[in-house]
């Protein structure tokens, strides 16, 4: 056993594990053993026995060996090529063996079969008398009776079922070791804020009024949608909770749910749809029902928080969008007015400064840019007609200036408004 992993007891809750694939034995009428990378049989789930072929055969040391290599030549194959391993035991049963593989590393398989594919017929029994001479050759014989024959397509069928089953598995305990890594480097994380910031000489809170001061700002973090400045308060935030209740797991169960309350008022008030909030806070409150250790607590709020924050962006995405697309329509339609940036911000009822912000954002360019592009563009519709003079046109988009109008125009299509408009008759 040495050099291998008892996965039946450290990969997999072993209570899941025996429910899991007892079932399948069951409603299958199949064997399984849950065996390590080297062929060792760690368990046989759904509390049943080998057949009476098998245990006769691996009550012989000779035998037994022979099983077992058999298990692990047949757990490398299948682990290398990430599907169910086909294969004739030594002693001539058609075994299959599903891949046990995580994070590249084999850790064993699930293997599955013991039966035949054929009616025994004087080849098979031979060849049992020629290699199992010493083991009792009458007796094994009496036992090939008993060995159950299927097809070929259902031990395919059975194949593929377990190998989703032990998928399934396989994600379960990959996301169980990802929540325990992230409850790990919380813990680390929390241990890591509070030496840096006595190293620093920062103020760590001490009492509660000091750590609901705190909660205050990071609430206001929330609301302004600052993702950086939120996440990080959090974090600061957390260690001072658990300097406050020190470490008392009833208080900080209890604060946790409260902050996250307060947070999700805060996230609904700072763009984040109410339903979608509400509907993750119940989900929170579920979770954190059944948690036990501080780190659980804080690393279930920190997955909150980070969602609500996704949730404030992507309706402030929305939002934006909106902005933009009504500040582009009021330009459309006034664009010959002698208008200004905080004449549309005024329109939609927001800060200049914001607009100009979302125009770069959005659009890449300045307010100023984009309506200059509109008046020349609708400038050059105009010199195309013949009634309109440069003039004109100039006037009509809301240019005052005729050689200023002559010298946006050039830079924008390459030539003056004269020069084009002639071109054209």
């Amino acid at each position: 056993m040495n050099g291998s992993v008892n996965i039946y007891e450290s990969f997999i809750d072993p209570q899941y594990l025996d429910e899991v694939l007892g079932s399948f034995s069951k409603a299958t009428g199949l064997n399984i053993e849950v065996v390590s990378n080297r062929g060792e049989t760690f368990a046989i789930p759904g509390g049943n026995r080998r057949c009476e072929f098998c245990q006769h055969i691996r009550k012989h040391p000779k035998g037994e060996k022979k099983c077992i290599e058999s298990y692990r030549r047949a757990t490398l194959e299948a682990a290398k090529w990430n599907e169910p391993y086909f294969f004739r035991c030594h002693a001539g049963l058609v075994i299959w063996a599903v891949p046990i593989v995580m994070e590249q590393v084999i850790l064993g398989s699930i293997i599955c079969g013991q039966v035949l594919m054929w009616e025994p017929d004087p080849f098979f029994l031979e060849e049992l008398r020629t290699n199992f001479r010493s083991m009792g050759i009458a007796t094994l014989e009496g036992h090939v009776s008993s060995l159950s024959i299927i097809s070929p397509d259902q031990a395919q069928a059975a194949a593929d079922m377990l190998y989703v089953v032990v998928n399934h598995l396989v994600k379960k305990q990959i996301h169980i070791q990802e929540q325990e890594n992230a409850y790990r480097l919380q813990r680390l994380q929390i241990r890591k804020d509070l030496e840096e910031r006595k190293k620093k000489d920062e103020v760590v809170a001490t009492d509660w009024n000091q750590y609901l001061k705190k909660e205050r700002r990071f609430l206001r973090f929330i609301r302004l949608g600052d993702e950086s400045r939120a996440e990080k308060d959090l974090q600061s935030l957390l260690a001072d909770l658990f300097t406050v209740s020190a470490g008392d797991k009833t208080t900080i169960k209890t604060r946790i749910t409260e902050l996250a309350s307060l947070t999700s008022r805060a996230a609904v008030e700072g763009g984040a749809d109410a339903k979608q909030v509400m509907v993750m806070l119940e989900d929170f409150a579920d979770e954190v029902g059944g948690l036990e250790r501080v780190e659980e607590f804080f690393s279930k709020m920190n997955a909150l928080v980070i969602k609500f924050l996704q949730g404030i962006f992507k309706m402030a995405d929305k939002k934006h969008l909106s902005l933009v697309k009504s500040a582009r329509e009021y330009v459309m339609e006034n664009y010959h007015k002698p208008l200004t940036i905080k004449d549309v911000s005024d329109h939609l009822f927001i800060s200049p400064s914001h607009l100009s912000r979302l125009f770069r954002q959005e659009l890449d360019c300045t307010f100023n840019d984009f309506l200059t592009r509109v008046r020349i563009e609708k400038a050059v519709e105009l010199v195309k007609k013949r009634e309109f003079s440069v003039q004109e046109a100039a006037n009509a988009v809301g240019f005052k200036s005729q050689s200023y109008f002559a010298k946006v125009f050039r830079r924008y299509i390459g030539v003056t408004p004269l020069v084009y408009k002639n071109s054209l008759f």
